[in-house]
Parts: structure tokens; C-alpha cells; sequence
């Protein structure tokens, strides 16, 4: 993983069109060959990306990113403050506890916390028919 911090403009051009001016921005290049432009406010989602497959072509003070689809991401780079690369290795993968299954599997178990002459009818289908309501 490449990590980039950099005072750049992005334009994207594909299903929409859109600009970003220059500002300082975190540019991520995965090792599976996505791109991802982040900014410090606005939550943990990318600003905008280039999922992978994607080719990058770096040149000095433009990246310019494409994929099959003919969708393109140019970032045109005016200062760069930070450049590293990382191997982070195979990931073991997320672990979960307290997941919706085991939520599933309490209310089918005991359907009446939510109430006298609720009946569990299925699972895995809209709230709406996940419990009927007592007739």
C-alpha cells in the first residue's frame, strides 16, 4: 500500500464528472490497484476512487488513473508532503461478535420479548414480515 499526502486537484471523468481543487489530500494506491483520495473532515469514505482493476500512470506532477470502463481520475499533484509504501501482507480477516445472526437466532428463540402472541413466521426477509403481529 502507497500513501500520499499531497496538495493536489482531482477530476474524474466517467458516470458523472467532478472536480476537486486543490487542497491537502491522503492518496491511497492499494496493492490490488484501486485508488482512493481522502480528505481529514468528512468520515471515513473516500472523496472520490478508482476501483481495481484500474491502470495508474504517474508522471511528474500528474497521476492520471483509467479503468475498462473508460472512466478516468486525473490528479494533478502541486506539492507533495508525504510518500510511503507499506506491505501489510495477507489480512486473517474480520472476526465478529454480536452479529445479526445471533440476533436472528435470540428472536426466533423467544419472539414473545416483543410482545404476547407474536409468532416467529421466517427469517431473513423485510422487518415487516419478520414477525407477525397476534391476530
Amino acid at each position: 500500500m502507497r500513501l500520499v499526502i499531497a496538495r493536489c486537484s482531482v477530476d474524474y471523468a466517467g458516470r458523472l464528472e467532478t472536480h476537486l481543487p486543490v487542497a491537502a489530500r491522503l492518496l491511497i494506491v492499494k496493492a490490488d490497484g484501486s485508488v482512493l483520495v481522502h480528505a481529514d473532515g468528512g468520515g471515513y469514505k473516500p472523496l472520490n476512487w478508482m476501483s481495481a482493476p484500474c491502470t495508474l500512470h504517474e508522471e511528474p506532477g500528474c497521476w492520471r488513473g483509467s479503468n475498462c470502463g473508460g472512466e478516468t481520475m486525473t490528479i494533478a499533484i502541486q506539492e507533495v508532503l508525504h510518500d510511503s509504501a507499506h506491505q501489510l501482507g495477507l489480512d486473517p480477516g474480520l472476526v465478529k461478535d454480536g452479529v445479526e445472526r445471533q440476533l436472528q437466532e435470540l428472536l426466533a428463540e423467544r419472539c414473545e420479548v416483543l410482545g404476547r402472541g407474536w409468532t416467529l413466521v421466517r427469517r431473513e426477509f423485510s422487518r415487516s414480515s419478520f414477525c407477525a403481529e397476534p391476530a
